[in-house]
């Protein structure tokens, strides 16, 4: 699969630094990065947008839920230690989060590179290999 292209990569780390940076106080404490999930329906699949940072110092990961043009976001989960009851690796990638503060899970896929192909299906064009290691990492260590 292709990788996204740079200047658009670009621009979707301009725009969901912007997003965090509106919803959560000292967002350099945080490494952002950019997920989504995918849900099968019956009429077909859905997506939905996330600006997801977390910070190793703080132990803390926010969610944002956004739109995908990431004009429209929702207000920040602040998730942590305390509140996260589990959070474990699907076989898709995804990270399941359970929380008390949540009505439901929390799926996330943040992906290293989103495949060109996938524009079309409301996913943002980005790439982000080091970020998504280290929220891999930071979720296996603290959670």
């Amino acid at each position: 699969m292709f990788r996204a292209n740079e200047e658009k990569s670009r621009k979707t780390r301009a725009r969901i630094r912007a997003v965090f940076a509106k919803r959560v106080k000292e967002p350099k404490l945080y490494t952002v990065t950019y997920a989504y999930f995918m849900k099968s329906g019956i009429f077909g699949q859905k997506s939905s947008s996330f600006v997801v940072g977390f910070s190793d110092e703080r132990k803390e990961l926010v969610a944002i839920p956004a739109n995908f043009d990431m004009d429209e976001a929702g207000d920040a989960i602040r998730l942590n230690r305390d509140n996260i009851l589990s959070a474990k690796f699907g076989l898709q990638g995804e990270v399941r989060i359970k929380s008390g503060i949540l009505d439901k899970e929390l799926r996330l896929v943040v992906p290293a590179y989103t495949p060109a192909a996938l524009e079309s299906a409301s996913i943002l064009p980005i790439n982000q290999e080091a970020e998504a290691e280290a929220f891999r990492r930071f979720i296996e260590e603290n959670f």
